[in-house]
């Protein structure tokens, strides 16, 4: 795992980047986690997460895959409320590189309730999720198919 920490550090997204400013005053932290954990959890039921966050949390992973967990709370729990690319496989830090900073905020907020007053009052759960899997899969396939990948 030495080789793991020497590498430079990406940072994807970042609860604090979030907090504060045009925040709704009306929602905690914790809503701001929700855009974010949906991208991880996507990726670790899709096998992209870093082997340092399966050797360091394979209780917490696992119940993301069995959908008993949310992707918000593993970025609580295990990420210091930050998107790295400490938490991703190869494969998966090329299309977070790719696509997160890029594309996803966007087809985020396309895929949101026009009628909620903002993205952050979305809600974290397995609808939303699957939603976002869907989006992401068709996304992630796309990207593979033009990195000579698929």
């Amino acid at each position: 795992m030495s080789a793991l920490r020497n590498k430079k550090t990406i940072k994807y997204d970042d609860v604090n980047w979030h907090v504060g400013g045009d925040f709704p005053s009306d929602l905690d932290a914790s809503a701001a986690r929700t855009h974010i954990g949906l991208f991880l959890a996507w990726a670790v039921t899709r096998g992209l997460e870093s082997e340092m966050l399966r050797l360091l949390y394979p209780e917490q992973m696992q119940a993301v895959v069995e959908g008993r967990l949310a992707g918000s709370e593993v970025l609580r729990q295990c990420c210091d409320d930050k998107l790295t690319n400490d938490d991703f496989l190869d494969l998966g830090n090329a299309f977070a590189q790719a696509y997160y900073e890029s594309s996803y905020l966007d087809d985020y907020v396309d895929l949101s309730d026009d009628n909620l007053p903002s993205i952050y009052h979305e809600s974290d759960t397995p609808e939303k999720l699957l939603q976002i899997q869907n989006l992401l899969d068709k996304r992630f396939q796309e990207w593979k198919a033009d990195n000579g990948l698929a």
